[in-house]
């Protein structure tokens, strides 16, 4: 079970502190170490700041695009809001804070649901506005734009943190990390990268993924994966984890 373990928090360090709450209650020992940073975007494209709301779908894929979304509107408030569809949960409550009404949510919070989920929805050359990172997968335009009009807007940008290189190398070669979280491809991308070349051996620590798209990019780079929760949500995940340790016996 998870008590007293040391868990690795990878994520952006304005997000850790959901997944380091839950992480307590289990009794876990929460070692957040940042590996990727999120800013908003240098150069947002100021004509769809004026053009957003025009849109007939406007589409949040992560609670990072609606945090952004907001600065860069910077609190504009139009006649109308074009229907609004998010990913998931958290992205729809993200979004209902601010008081905007949510007509879609798919059953499952990946991007391959929305798609599915709001092809029916969609009427001849609709208007669509991805709102979305620099670092987002294309899987919504692709199955998309062949029945819509399909518009990025970048509002947030991700970069590997590379000062928490050195710190994250001690912590595995001196094995005082039990479980390595990843929450989305970006943190595994940025774990593989300050790992590479480095003396590390993984054996000894349980790695687990937010959802099917992280684990695959995790095994894509070689990293083994452990725990992957059927609901992509990190009160899933760290139960998940809790059940792995435990039926393991550790």
């Amino acid at each position: 079970m998870l008590r007293g373990k040391r868990v690795l928090v990878t994520r952006e360090k304005a997000q850790a502190k959901a997944l380091s709450q839950t992480l307590e209650r289990y009794g876990a020992i929460p070692v957040e170490l940042p590996l990727i940073r999120i800013v908003r975007a240098k150069q947002a494209d100021h004509n769809l700041f004026h053009e957003w709301h025009t849109f007939d779908w406007i589409v949040f894929t992560s609670q990072n695009g609606v945090k952004y979304f907001f600065e860069v509107v910077k609190g504009a408030q139009p006649p109308a809001w074009p229907k609004v569809a998010a990913v998931g949960e958290k992205t729809a409550k993200a979004l209902q804070k601010r008081n905007v009404v949510v007509d879609l949510i798919p059953n499952e919070f990946i991007a391959e649901s929305l798609a599915e989920a709001l092809k029916p929805l969609l009427s001849a050359h609709a208007r669509v506005l991805l709102v979305k990172g620099n670092l987002a997968r294309d899987t919504l335009r692709e199955q998309l734009s062949n029945i819509a009009d399909v518009t990025d807007w970048i509002v947030y940008e991700t970069t590997m943190n590379e000062e928490a290189k050195p710190q994250l190398i001690a912590l595995l070669q001196q094995r005082m990390i039990d479980v390595v979280t990843f929450t989305s491809s970006s943190t595994v991308h940025s774990f593989a990268h300050a790992i590479a070349g480095e003396d590390i051996n993984l054996s000894f620590v349980t790695i687990a993924c937010i959802g099917p798209i992280t684990k695959q990019t995790a095994l894509d780079l070689g990293i083994p994966v452990h725990v992957c929760p059927h609901t992509y949500t990190i009160d899933a995940m760290v139960e998940e984890i809790n059940q792995y340790l435990k039926i393991r016996g550790e």
